[in-house]
């Protein structure tokens, strides 16, 4: 069956998923395909005004419209790769990477993608590697977000069980003080929403982290505030087994097996399953800011092609402070990329790894094809699998 993109000349073939339909209302305000952007990297030489450097030469980590070259409708750049041309390694790439060269890893093997390369480095033990964002900012804000774009994954991408984890997609409001990419230790960012790849030996994850707000306050969230949201490490089995349309069990295509992953939720699900060989998927993530502080009704959703396999509504992103008194936030950026705990190989191997992210879209909300949402039940017990 064939999927055709909404834009020229980039189409898939796809043999095991059934055909989406056509999304009509849910106004857009943001997309990407990437196709007419100029070609462009994160280690451009003439990004190096000295600001932010890399290991004290290189371009800057943090590169911003109007004073950086970043690409076209975006905001802002952070990169800080560990093995680049940018920091003495010809023979790499450089963290992101924009590139007509590129064009095997954009959908229907034709124009450009976001691709983002993820370095395996031991040292020091505690460091996350190769951190690459791309960030659009919204300045006027918006009460909900619905987000989707498609993913692939390097056919060489290492899937053996280990802590590896890639941060791949964030969500969330930011003050515009301070830096868009400092969240933790006094960063002016919350409510945040983070999803990250993770395969460890309970299978590959869903990796969800919910931090809250307003900006720098009520940060790290608490049980109550997260609302029946499981936990962060999901399956695709059992966790969301009734978080499916109607409160059912999601149907996740096995593109291994074939049928369903839900066939069996006690299987320990791999990568392939779920993401293919060097197939695309969809991802797509809602999120709806809680209607006043410490109102319990805010939204996580999220779909893997089309199908919806989380839903959360009972969440307080924004509670009220300390003093009682509450402010509320709106979401007002997104970005694609992220750093990397990549620790398989050795430093003398110089691994990198590649992740391809093309035709984003970006609407106000859940387009009309995905509706029919009803609130998840909280689940009955936490089973650590």
């Amino acid at each position: 069956m064939a999927f055709f993109s909404t834009r020229l000349g980039k189409c898939l073939l796809m043999t095991s998923l059934v055909a989406a339909p056509f999304f009509a209302g849910a106004e857009v305000i943001f997309e990407e395909n990437f196709d007419d952007q100029p070609d462009w990297h994160s280690g451009l030489p003439e990004n190096n005004t000295g600001a932010f450097p890399v290991n004290g030469a290189g371009p800057d980590r943090l590169q911003r419209t109007g004073t950086h070259v970043v690409p076209m409708n975006w905001h802002s750049v952070y990169q800080d790769p560990t093995w680049a041309p940018s920091t003495g390694h010809p023979d790499r790439h450089e963290t992101i990477e924009i590139l007509s060269a590129n064009s095997d890893k954009a959908r229907g093997n034709a124009g450009k993608s976001f691709v983002q390369r993820r370095d395996s480095s031991r040292d020091p033990a505690w460091k996350w590697n190769s951190d690459g964002q791309l960030l659009k900012l919204f300045r006027e804000g918006y009460e909900s977000l619905y987000i989707e774009f498609w993913i692939r994954f390097d056919p060489d991408w290492t899937v053996n069980p280990s802590e590896d984890m890639s941060k791949i997609f964030r969500v969330g409001s930011w003050s515009e003080s301070g830096s868009e990419f400092q969240a933790f230790g006094g960063g002016e960012q919350g409510p945040l929403f983070l999803w990250d790849w993770k395969r460890d030996t309970y299978g590959v994850r869903n990796m969800q982290t919910l931090r809250g707000g307003p900006h720098g306050e009520n940060y790290t969230m608490t049980a109550e505030q997260k609302g029946s949201h499981p936990r962060g490490s999901l399956n695709f089995t059992r966790d969301i087994a009734e978080m499916g349309v109607g409160g059912g069990v999601p149907n996740i295509i096995d593109r291994v097996n074939g049928g369903y992953i839900s066939d069996n939720l006690r299987q320990t699900v791999e990568h392939y399953q779920i993401y293919g060989k060097s197939d695309w998927t969809k991802i797509a993530f809602y999120v709806q800011m809680n209607s006043s502080p410490g109102a319990a009704d805010g939204w996580l959703v999220q779909w893997v092609n089309d199908e919806q396999i989380v839903n959360v509504r009972d969440i307080i992103w924004v509670d009220r402070l300390p003093d009682g008194t509450g402010e509320m936030v709106k979401w007002n950026f997104f970005s694609i990329g992220g750093n990397d705990y990549f620790k398989s190989y050795t430093d003398d191997v110089r691994r990198q790894e590649w992740y391809s992210i093309d035709d984003l879209v970006v609407r106000t909300s859940i387009p009309d094809g995905l509706k029919g949402l009803t609130p998840p039940s909280p689940p009955a017990s936490v089973i650590i699998d």
